[in-house]
């Protein structure tokens, strides 16, 4: 009898379970290209300065590779709640920049590790949401269009907007500018969506507004040539005069710890989580005009954070 599961049967299957309700997950799931709650007749007006998070490519999998544990990225990433919990002032959200998990959805290994992977949030203080970005992991070698109406399914929709204090924060899914440029519209009505929301942004403007997705738009200059580490240079002569138009301040992502600055526009990497060496994270700090920012491992995290940001 052959009882092999047939590859997309398991991808199916596997991303049926992984997906939690709200009431089950701490992950905010954006709906309508918002996320609950963190709206503008809500969040439209900055009252005070306040702290965000970012963790980048946590991996969940990858230090026992090809063993199937996650003990490794369990201990560090609860290490780093317990690290959250005790910062003052709270953050206001903590947001994972792609990578969730070592296997993609197709892979046997996935579906424990992306329960892993949302189980630690539930030792984040429970006024601290946690906010996910898209990466590479998150879908199939050869993703469908099932593949992102399963994505959306367990982490909501995978391009969005959210406020806080009268930031707006901008959320993309970097693929629809490289691998997935193709793939049934979707870079197109992303796209048409962006324009929107910068026009918007001109016509009635929050304080500024941050980007954040997992691929860097570029890393020292957004002229620089193309790599496998940028968006490609076509698309950023595209969308990044747009972008200044809109007085977005800020792009963050993954890739390796550097920040660089282009006609005002900051462009801010944080290295991956699942550094086995020395797994680190950033901490922001939203002013009324910029942004302040440090990255700290687990072993050099502060407490008070208006001490550490004065």
């Amino acid at each position: 009898m052959n009882l092999e599961i047939p590859p997309d049967a398991l991808a199916i299957n596997q991303s049926q379970k992984a997906g939690k309700t709200p009431e089950e997950s701490k992950i905010l799931k954006a709906q309508n290209f918002k996320l609950p709650g963190l709206t503008r007749y809500r969040e439209g007006v900055m009252k005070e300065s306040f702290y965000f998070v970012q963790i980048v490519d946590p991996r969940f999998g990858f230090a026992a590779s090809p063993e199937e544990s996650c003990e490794d990225e369990k201990n560090n990433m609860e290490k780093l709640m317990s690290l959250l919990n005790d910062l003052n002032p709270k953050p206001r959200f903590v947001v994972v920049c792609g990578n969730f998990t070592n296997s993609k959805p197709d892979e046997q290994e996935y579906f424990p590790q992306v329960e892993t992977f949302k189980d630690c949030f539930q030792k984040l203080d429970s006024e601290i949401p946690v906010i996910c970005v898209c990466g590479k992991n998150e879908f199939e070698k050869e993703p469908q269009t099932a593949s992102i109406e399963s994505y959306r399914t367990n982490f909501g929709e995978d391009w969005f907007a959210f406020w806080i204090e009268g930031v707006q924060f901008i959320v993309l899914n970097s693929l629809y500018y490289v691998e997935f440029k193709d793939l049934d519209g979707f870079a197109v009505e992303q796209d048409e969506w962006l324009d929107s929301v910068l026009l918007e942004a001109q016509v009635n403007p929050p304080q500024y507004l941050v980007v954040i997705q997992n691929m860097p738009w570029f890393l020292s200059d957004s002229n620089e040539a193309e790599n496998d580490n940028n968006i490609p240079l076509s698309t950023r002569h595209k969308i990044i005069p747009k972008m200044k138009e809109a007085n977005v301040k800020a792009l963050i992502s993954g890739n390796s710890n550097n920040s660089s600055k282009n006609e005002g526009l900051e462009a801010i990497q944080t290295s991956p989580f699942s550094d086995k060496d020395s797994p680190g994270f950033r901490i922001f700090k939203a002013k009324t005009d910029s942004i302040q920012h440090k990255y700290f491992t687990l072993d050099n995290t502060p407490k008070d954070l208006n001490n550490e940001f004065n």
